[in-house]
Parts: structure tokens; C-alpha cells; sequence
């Protein structure tokens, strides 16, 4: 009698492989995510919740700009300088700043601001154009020196705060009286028309 080839006891070796089964949870779970995210957004938008975020009031800072960047900006209000009803004695400084002090006929530092006398124009005395203008300059810069002592000061602003150079525009009054009249008057400078005409 044959034997059988195959031993008692043991079981045939197979030669089949289990095929794994497709991967469909992952992607699933997924799309799943994916969908509920997609029609929260949705959700939130057509219930108003950005226009709401968007309609919460501005930071204070914010707003105040935006107040002011809406209408015509507000002439801005000419810098304070006292000196009214104060006497004051005045130096000289031809070149350099200083505190109280006399440039020219027209131009002046007090309590350290250099003051440009708005109505009138007189000779230059630093870049004279010939000797006759930088004596008549020299005569306006004493006389001015004169006027500003004799008296309490009173500075009164104009339409502009400062010219180009940075120098406050007023005129000045000693006594109730412009200075600026008083040096027209005596020939020691003109008036100022906005424009600049030779001296010599």
C-alpha cells in the first residue's frame, strides 16, 4: 500500500496570500472633516458673524483720525510766545541764535524764538548789496533796538505762523504802536509785499 505523502498530523502549506483590504477609513474621515468645516464656514457667513466683526467700533486712536481726516483740517493756532506787557533788554547778535536779541532791522530772537517782523522789510546788513544799504540796515537794526526797549512788548500773529525759514511771523507793538510803522515812517524800511526789491 502507498503511502501518503503528506504526513499525518501536518497540514498542507498553502501558497495563497491574503489580499489587504483597501484603505477607505482614512479618506473618509477626511471628506467627512472636510464637509462639516466647508458648511460651518458657510453657516457663519450668511448669519452675519463677519459683518458683525467688521462693525465693531474702532480703537479710539483709530476713529479720532478718521473724524478729523473726514472734514477740512483746522487752520492750525500760532505758536504762544510771551511777551506780552514785558519789558525786555535786548543784546545783539548779528550771527547766531541767542535769547533776547537783535538780527537786523526786521528779524529778532525772544525767549529764544526767532521772531521775523511780518509788515516790514528793511536793508540786509550780513549780504549788503553796497555800502548804502548795509549803513541804512545798521540805522534800522539801532533804531529797532531803540524801539523794542522802550516799552512792553506785544506780539500779534498774522494769516501764516512761519515763512520758509522757520522764523515766527508777527508784528510787534511797543507801547500800542508798530514798531514796523514807526521804522516805515522814518524812512528806515518798507513795507513788506511779499516779494524782495534791491535797496541800492
Amino acid at each position: 500500500m502507498r503511502r501518503n505523502r503528506y504526513s499525518r498530523g501536518r497540514r498542507p502549506t498553502s501558497t495563497y496570500t491574503k489580499r489587504p483590504r483597501p484603505v477607505r477609513r482614512t479618506g473618509a474621515l477626511l471628506f467627512l472633516a472636510t464637509f462639516v468645516l466647508t458648511v460651518g464656514v458657510a453657516q457663519a457667513y450668511f448669519s452675519g458673524w463677519f459683518a458683525r466683526k467688521s462693525e465693531q467700533p474702532l480703537p479710539l486712536a483709530t476713529s479720532a483720525a478718521a473724524q478729523i481726516n473726514r472734514g477740512n483740517d483746522p487752520t492750525p493756532e500760532p505758536s504762544a510766545i510771551k511777551a506780552d506787557g514785558e519789558r525786555i533788554d535786548f543784546s545783539f547778535c548779528h550771527t547766531g541764535g541767542g535769547e533776547n536779541c537783535i538780527v537786523d532791522g526786521d528779524t529778532i530772537w525772544l525767549h529764544g524764538t526767532k521772531i521775523r517782523i511780518a509788515d516790514i522789510d528793511t536793508p540786509e546788513t550780513h549780504n549788503s548789496g553796497c555800502s548804502a544799504e548795509k549803513e541804512l540796515g545798521d540805522r534800522a537794526t539801532e533804531r529797532l533796538h531803540h524801539l523794542l526797549e522802550s516799552g512792553p512788548i506785544e506780539l500779534r500773529p498774522i494769516d501764516r505762523d512761519e515763512d520758509r525759514y522757520g522764523r515766527k511771523l508777527r508784528i510787534i507793538h511797543v507801547n500800542g504802536q508798530s514798531v514796523g510803522d514807526t521804522l516805515v515812517e522814518e524812512g528806515l524800511a518798507r513795507r513788506y509785499d511779499g516779494g524782495r526789491r534791491p535797496w541800492c
